[in-house]
C-alpha cells in the first residue's frame, strides 16, 4: 500500500510545481490556481470517500482500491490534456475521486494485521510513501519540467501538440493504469471487511457517532487544521522560493525533495513510535499529547520560516515543519483503536472528508486569498504562508487539549 501511496502523491502533488506555467497558458490568477490544487481534488476527494468507505466494509477492498486507481491515474494523465480551466478543473476531480479510496483501505487494512500497541508506527510507516511521493514529484518532477521547458511544445501522437507542463501530466499520470493490479498482491487476510457482530454496544454507524461525538469532534478539528497548514505550505511554498528567492524549479525540487525526505519519515516514525511506546505504558491519550505539543511547535516554527531572510534557514525551517507535519499517522491510528472493526473504513473515510473539506479544500485557498485580496500582492505569497500559521497552529493546539478526555474515555470504552 505504501507504494500505491507514493504514486498517489505524486499524481497529487505535481501541480505544486507548475503554477507558473498553468497561470501563463490558461491566463488565470493564483486564487484560481489554488482551487485546482486544493478544492477541485479535495471536494472529490473528501465526498467519494464516503462512498468508499461503506464499499470497502462489504466488498472486496483490493477490488475497490483497484479501480479507484485505475480511475486517478487517467485522470491524472487527462490533466495534460486540458485546454482550458474548466477541462483542467474536471480533471483534478476525477483524481480526487479516485483516491478516495486508498487511505480509508489501508488504514483498515493496516488495523486488521496490527496489533493496537503497534498500530501508531505501522500507519506511520504507510504515511512515509506521502512522504516519499512528495519527494518524488518534487525532485524527478522539477527535473522533467526543466526538461520539458528546454524543448518546448510536444508534438504526441493523435493527441497533438502539447505545452511541456500539459506532457508532464501525461508523462506521470499513465504509469499508474498499468501498476493498478500490484494490490492483489496484498495479503488476503485483509482483504475482506470484518463482519459485523450485532451484540457489540454501538455496533452501527451512527450510534458509534452519536457516542463518540466530542471525541470525533476535537480529533477531527484539531488534525483538520494541521492538514490546512500542511496543505498551504505544500501549495505554496515552492512558490514561495521563485518569488522571494528567484530559485528555478529544477533546483527547488531538489531542495524541497530532500527536505520532505529527511524530515517526513523522521517525524512519521518518531511520532509512530514514542506514541505506542506512551500508549503501551497505559497513556491513552497518547495521541492527542503527542499532536498537542508537535503543533504547539509546528506554529512557531511555520512563522519563523518566513520571518527570517535566509534560504538557507527557510529551507531547514521547513524540514522541520514537514517533521511536525507528519502526526497524520497517530490520527488515523487512535482512530482504528477506538473503532470496532466492522465500522473502521467507514469512520476513516468520515474522518478524511472532514480533514480534507478543512485542510485541502481550504488550505491552498486561504493562503492564495491572503495574496489576492489582503496584500494584493503577489510577492508577498510568504506573509500569506506566516498569517496562515498564525492563526490556524493555536486554534489546532486549543483541540488537542479539549480532545484528551474524550479520547480517554473513548479509549476506556473499546477494551
Amino acid at each position: 500500500m505504501q507504494f500505491l501511496y507514493i504514486i498517489a502523491m505524486i499524481d497529487r502533488n505535481l501541480i505544486s510545481l507548475m503554477v507558473g506555467p498553468i497561470k501563463q497558458s490558461l491566463q488565470i490568477s493564483d486564487f484560481q490556481i489554488s482551487l485546482l490544487q486544493g478544492t477541485a481534488f479535495g471536494l472529490f476527494y473528501a465526498t467519494c470517500g464516503l462512498l468508499t468507505g461503506w464499499l470497502l466494509d462489504r466488498f472486496s477492498r483490493r477490488k475497490v482500491v483497484y479501480w479507484g486507481i485505475s480511475l486517478w491515474s487517467v485522470c491524472a494523465a487527462s490533466c495534460g490534456l486540458a485546454r482550458t480551466y474548466g477541462q483542467l478543473m474536471l480533471a483534478r476531480f476525477g483524481v480526487g475521486a479516485g483516491e478516495a479510496v486508498l487511505s480509508p483501505a489501508s488504514y483498515a487494512m493496516l488495523s486488521m494485521l496490527f496489533p493496537r500497541e503497534r498500530l501508531g508506527f505501522a500507519i506511520g510507516v504507510y504515511g512515509i510513501g506521502a512522504i516519499l511521493g512528495g519527494a518524488i514529484s518534487l525532485s524527478l518532477g522539477g527535473m522533467v519540467i526543466a526538461w520539458m521547458a528546454s524543448m518546448g511544445s510536444v508534438m504526441l501522437p493523435i493527441i497533438g501538440e502539447v505545452e511541456p507542463w500539459q506532457a508532464t501530466f501525461i508523462l506521470f499520470g499513465l504509469p499508474g493504469i498499468v501498476i493498478a493490479p500490484i494490490v492483489f498482491l496484498i495479503s488476503s487476510r485483509a482483504d475482506r471487511p470484518a463482519v459485523a457482530i450485532s451484540e457489540r454496544p454501538h455496533s452501527t454507524f451512527g450510534a458509534f457517532l452519536r457516542v463518540r461525538r466530542a471525541y470525533l469532534t476535537w480529533h477531527f478539528f484539531g488534525f483538520g487544521l494541521v492538514t490546512l497548514l500542511a496543505y498551504g505550505h505544500a501549495a505554496w511554498f515552492p512558490t514561495y522560493l521563485v518569488r522571494h528567492f528567484h530559485l528555478n524549479m529544477a533546483a527547488i525540487g531538489n531542495i524541497l525533495a530532500l527536505s520532505t525526505a529527511i524530515g517526513g519519515v523522521a517525524g512519521f516514525l518518531s511520532a509512530g513510535a514514542i506514541a505506542d511506546r506512551w500508549f503501551g505504558r497505559g497513556t491513552t491519550d497518547a495521541h492527542f499529547r503527542y499532536a498537542l505539543i508537535a503543533t504547539l511547535a509546528l506554529t512557531v516554527v511555520g512563522v519563523c520560516t518566513f520571518l527570517v531572510n535566509s534560504l538557507v534557514i527557510s529551507i531547514i525551517f521547513a524540514g522541520i515543519c514537514y517533521m511536525l507535519f507528519s502526526i497524520s499517522g497517530l490520527a488515523a491510528a487512535h482512530l482504528q483503536i477506538i473503532t470496532p472493526p466492522e465500522l473502521r473504513a467507514r469512520t476513516s473515510a468520515l474522518y478524511l472528508f472532514v480533514i480534507n473539506v478543512i485542510g485541502l479544500c481550504t488550505g491552498p485557498s486561504m493562503v492564495a486569498a491572503f495574496t489576492d485580496f489582503l496584500f494584493r500582492n503577489p510577492d508577498r505569497v510568504g506573509s500569506s504562508l506566516m498569517l496562515t500559521y498564525a492563526i490556524f497552529g493555536p486554534l489546532a493546539v486549543t483541540a488537542f487539549w479539549m480532545g484528551r478526555a474524550p479520547a480517554r474515555q473513548a479509549v476506556a470504552d473499546s477494551l
